[in-house]
């Protein structure tokens, strides 16, 4: 009697030679690969590579190089006026809407690892919480819009109702900004919800109980276990919440136009008005090259350094 053990490896066909087999093999895992590759090298590789070139050549109106420019357009950029103002605004913004995404959604982590699918109420609850994130960014802007016009938004209305109202939240460059950091804490905080809801239920349930019944109130448990084990994800949502707050262009354009007062007047609208409105193609070139070259490096550095925190290298 025969007897087999286990499973052996995949027999090749019969006539096949070993070497034959393995190119064979590779030559399916290229094909496989060669789709994604060639989208990342038609829609990333080369846009970066050319927007880098461009950085370097005089451009005409119509953006036809007109001479070599070395770093030219990296001056010319520097010495716009609302360079500076823009920089700030920029970081304002991104260090704002960032911070108060991800503490608004690791409370919403909290909250919803507690709930339960059978509780009445809970899949309104989600329903409400997630729809903003679905919601398009021209859509959603569009909404915040109208809520904020004065004498006909609901906030002014509500306003109105509690002996107040009138104001004026994008015509004051005090408050426009902080309503383009709720609006974006709004629309994506849900959306970093998921992931450190994922992360948490990752955390294994025996060491949540036995936390949960070292430190009943939860608090130390917190600092000291929990948000260690969350560390990665934590790094992962406030990359992305970074990435995500420094592109931020639909709600500039269609709610402030970067006022009032250039108040609201971001990186990515300035960029757009570079080019699209002023023609300046060489400094907005130049722009495009510094915005990638900052934000690769911050996103590899910010990598590097909270993953070896998170996991002791």
């Amino acid at each position: 009697m025969q007897v087999t053990v286990g499973m052996g490896p995949r027999s090749r066909p019969a006539g096949e030679s070993g070497l034959g087999w393995v190119r064979g093999r590779l030559l399916w895992v290229y094909a496989v690969l060669a789709v994604p590759l060639a989208w990342v090298l038609a829609f990333v590789a080369w846009p970066s590579f050319s927007t880098l070139w461009q950085s370097l050549w005089a451009l005409d109106a119509v953006g036809r190089p007109t001479g070599f420019a070395g770093l030219g357009n990296f001056r010319a950029l520097f010495a716009q006026p609302l360079f500076s103002e823009v920089t700030l605004n920029t970081v304002t913004y991104a260090v704002a809407a960032t911070g108060l995404s991800v503490a608004a959604a690791l409370g919403l982590a909290v909250v919803l690892a507690r709930v339960r699918r059978d509780q009445v109420g809970a899949r309104g609850l989600l329903i409400a919480l997630f729809s903003p994130t679905v919601m398009p960014a021209i859509a959603a802007a569009n909404l915040w819009l109208y809520f904020l016009a004065p004498r006909i938004g609901v906030v002014d209305w509500l306003l109105r109702a509690l002996g107040s109202g009138g104001e004026n939240w994008l015509g004051q460059p005090g408050s426009a900004l902080a309503v383009l950091v709720a609006l974006f804490v709004w629309k994506y905080a849900p959306y970093f919800t998921l992931f450190l809801l994922a992360g948490m239920q990752a955390i294994p349930p025996n060491l949540r109980d036995a936390l949960r019944l070292d430190d009943p109130r939860g608090f130390s448990a917190w600092r000291r276990v929990l948000l260690p084990l969350l560390a990665p994800m934590l790094l992962f949502v406030t990359v992305l919440a970074l990435l995500y707050a420094v592109e931020t262009v639909d709600p500039v354009y269609v709610m402030t136009q970067g006022g009032p007062n250039n108040a609201t007047d971001l990186v990515m609208y300035y960029l757009y008005q570079l080019g699209f409105e002023f023609f300046a193609w060489g400094p907005a070139a130049a722009l495009s090259a510094l915005l990638m070259t900052v934000l690769s490096t911050l996103s590899g550095l910010s990598l590097i350094v909270l993953e070896r925190k998170a996991f002791h290298w």
